[in-house]
């Protein structure tokens, strides 16, 4: 079959499946329209992409293949020529996809989903069943189904926020900090006293002061602007501004003058902004005060430490999984044993990323 007039839209279902997201996510769908299969990478930037530099197109085409690793295991190499690879397996996805969705009724003769890591989120209302709980792997949680604990920390925060503070969460990698950032986007709501709108920056899309500007200004829905224009523009508005791997900011392509105004417009009297961040680190290590950089956060920011998962909690999440209302019928007779149990806690450290890839290989194996 090559019947390539629903591809744009298999596309969009493929990088959500992946989490890609924003720029990476756009460069992602250029590349790969079917119409740019046989172009070569200098020919793709030349028609599409003029104003990019090779290392720029390098950075996108990284961060894009090492989303992809995750769902097509067919690039999980080194080797050149992935392109062609991601093709290829994009074009056997496609004709599954197609077919699904042309004729419905055989999904019951052929449940293959269009992959086997994180289907869950891309199929239908009625088709919401999973032949592996344990998921997603990988990304951000942003499905508030799959969301697990931080009960507490969820609370306390709300609890610094009402207070007319901001918050950072601090918490090493895979702890969940950019899924705790989801959850509190999604129950601002219901939460604040004082309503403000969410809105989520990822810091590790963003490159540069123009690029941080442009993507407030965007989700705000004002005309990009900074300095006194910002100031003037975003008055009007409560926000509260959640960013992602605020470690970046200590970066030298964001300015002193980025971080000040960050600062002032999460300190004034009437705040535009208040402020959640997640950062890996202590925010007086990651931005201490000395020469001419000014701290965005000191003062500011409340800190709450994000601590791994506990035996009690890992125990629950692995009880809920298993018993979850999406997994297909044929696997809800699966368990683990108590050895299982322990070998998980002890070898994830408590780290929801690993208890998670931990109980997916597990049951994966019990499947057979």
């Amino acid at each position: 079959m090559r019947n390539f007039e629903q591809w744009d839209k298999f596309l969009i279902t493929i990088a959500k499946e992946a989490d890609l997201k924003g720029e990476d996510r756009e460069f992602f769908l250029k590349r790969f329209d079917i119409k740019n299969e046989n172009l070569t990478e200098e020919k793709f930037r030349e028609q599409f992409l003029s104003n990019y530099s090779k290392d720029t197109l390098g950075y996108y085409r990284k961060a894009v293949f090492r989303q992809l690793k995750i769902i097509c295991k067919d690039i999980d190499h080194d080797r050149k020529g992935k392109y062609k690879e991601i093709f290829n397996w994009l074009k056997r996805e496609y004709e599954t996809w197609y077919t699904r969705k042309e004729n419905p009724d055989i999904l019951t003769e052929f449940p293959q989903k269009v992959s086997t890591v994180n289907n869950f989120d891309v199929l239908p209302e009625s088709q919401q069943q999973v032949s592996n709980p344990f998921i997603p792997l990988t990304g951000i949680i942003d499905n508030p189904k799959l969301f697990f604990n931080r009960e507490r920390e969820i609370n306390r925060i709300f609890e610094v926020l009402n207070s007319g503070s901001s918050i950072a969460i601090i918490g090493n990698s895979g702890v969940g900090k950019s899924s705790l950032l989801k959850a509190i986007a999604q129950k601002a709501t219901q939460y604040l006293r004082q309503p403000r709108r969410p809105i989520y920056i990822d810091l590790q899309h963003i490159h540069s002061d123009d690029d941080f500007y442009a993507a407030l200004c965007d989700e705000v829905g004002i005309e990009k602007c900074s300095g006194y224009k910002l100031n003037r523009n975003i008055k009007k508005y409560r926000i509260l501004l959640l960013l992602d791997v605020v470690e970046n900011m200590s970066y030298d392509w964001f300015t002193n003058q980025l971080r000040s105004q960050l600062r002032a417009l999460a300190n004034d009297i009437v705040p535009p902004l208040r402020l959640v961040v997640a950062a890996s680190k202590r925010l007086d290590i990651l931005f201490p005060d000395s020469g001419d950089k000014t701290s965005p956060f000191k003062n500011i920011c409340i800190e709450e430490y994000l601590e791994p998962w506990n035996e009690e909690t890992i125990r629950a999440f692995i009880e809920s999984r298993l018993q979850a209302d999406f997994l297909e019928q044929e696997y809800q007779e699966i368990k683990f044993s108590e050895d299982e149990i322990l070998e998980i806690i002890k070898t994830s450290g408590g780290y929801p990323i690993e208890v998670m890839r931990l109980c997916y290989e597990k049951f994966e194996k019990k499947k057979l």
